[in-house]
């Protein structure tokens, strides 16, 4: 992998992450004026991610049940410690691309098996599922998300890498 790729694959994951950490921001920006100001009272959060002007609303698209997969697909029961809106999974996420794109180990110990590209490429597949799951939610509620479609474009992005990885490193091993 070149220099220029994990640069470009680098930048992309910390925009992933101010991305995520975005949405959990606004999240509970929404949540904490719905539970204590109230839909009357309190100061009126406006996310920057609302942009009237386009339709855009992303304080609505958090607030969905699909804002945490966790409990949506009954992976974990509604309230457990583990059910965390979208943007922490994300921040996961991003974050171990970060680090696998860093990792300059190559022997085989426990933990640089999670950076291999078999490996990269399985947890950029449930990336890329979760984003085409909730893009389609998206196109049937007619909702507009901008930070949404972004780290839609970010984790496509991450996935053709991966596969790109993926078959290239399938080729050196045949070559050998």
């Amino acid at each position: 992998m070149s220099a220029t790729t994990i640069f470009n694959n680098a930048f992309l994951c910390i925009i992933g992450i101010v991305l995520s950490a975005y949405s959990i921001y606004v999240e509970h920006k929404v949540h904490q004026h719905d539970q204590y100001d109230g839909p009357d009272g309190g100061e009126e959060f406006q996310a920057l991610c609302d942009i009237e002007l386009i339709g855009a609303s992303c304080s609505a698209v958090f607030s969905l049940p699909e804002g945490k997969m966790m409990s949506y697909f009954g992976i974990v029961p509604e309230g457990h410690a583990l059910d965390v809106p979208n943007g922490v999974l994300g921040m996961l996420f991003y974050t171990y691309s970060y680090i696998r794109y860093f990792n300059k180990k190559r022997s085989p110990t426990a933990i640089a098996v999670l950076f291999t590209p078999s490996i990269n490429a399985i947890i950029c597949t449930l990336a890329i599922a979760s984003s085409v799951f909730l893009a389609r939610k998206l196109f049937i509620l007619r909702e507009l998300c901008v930070v949404c479609v972004s780290t839609h474009i970010i984790n496509t992005t991450l996935m053709i890498r991966a596969i790109l990885e993926l078959s290239s490193t399938g080729k050196t091993t045949k070559t050998r």
